[in-house]
């Protein structure tokens, strides 16, 4: 039985990003392999980029990472990859100075459908949602955000006129899949609730005895969301 081909993750890092937000779901996705014989090495179920606008991008917590690929890039290899991350953390400077990763959102979610008829996930954490409801791709959606910023998510979809977007507080919210356009949108709460929506992801699109076992391997002890 040949093997799956591992699902290319993107993760848009920007300037004063919580680290969490990001390396959650990096380390879930990293651990997630895809079942082997006892005579072959585990398969990853993931493979991870790091895309920014700068070479160098340092979180809220004062730890610096490099990039991967340039935003540049990015942008014209969109097509090629499975998930896009979106971690939260300097909201503001990114909703007032409408920078990146607002392009790069607006881009993946208007992706044409895959030609295999696979699916693309969107899966923001913490207040990376108010990425993509500033990014307008929250209308007719369900969302939630850090349970400190319900008023911020509830007051950008209002002002962007996403009067159909239902904001909820939950740990996660995974939207049914857009058939028309192949995309699945996830939005995670408060910053450690990022992990739980990853091993969600890692147990829908791998399997639920793979989603058991990595989190036994990183010892997190998984909660629910709301799966729509």
């Amino acid at each position: 039985m040949s093997t799956p081909t591992p699902l290319k993750v993107l993760y848009a890092v920007h300037p004063d990003l919580d680290t969490l937000d990001f390396t959650g779901p990096l380390e879930i996705f990293s651990q997630a392999t895809h079942p082997s014989s006892s005579s072959s090495a585990p398969t990853p179920a993931f493979t991870h980029t790091i895309t920014s606008v700068t070479p160098l991008t340092t979180t809220h917590q004062g730890l610096t990472f490099q990039r991967d690929i340039p935003i540049a890039l990015a942008h014209s290899t969109l097509a090629s990859y499975d998930i896009l991350v979106i971690p939260g953390g300097g909201s503001s400077d990114v909703l007032t100075g409408k920078t990146e990763p607002l392009d790069l959102i607006k881009a993946f979610a208007a992706l044409p459908k895959k030609e295999n008829g696979g699916v693309r996930v969107l899966l923001s954490v913490c207040t990376g949602s108010l990425f993509l409801a500033e990014a307008g791709v929250l209308d007719g959606k369900t969302a939630t955000t850090h349970p400190r910023y319900y008023g911020k998510l509830r007051e950008i979809v209002k002002v962007k006129g996403e009067g159909k977007t239902k904001v909820v507080e939950e740990r996660f919210v995974v939207n049914r899949t857009d058939v028309g356009a192949g995309l699945r949108i996830i939005t995670a709460g408060g910053v450690s609730s990022g992990i739980d929506a990853a091993l969600w992801l890692v147990g829908s699109v791998v399997g639920e005895d793979v989603k058991e076992s990595t989190a036994e391997i990183v010892q997190h002890a998984h909660r629910s969301g709301m799966v729509l």
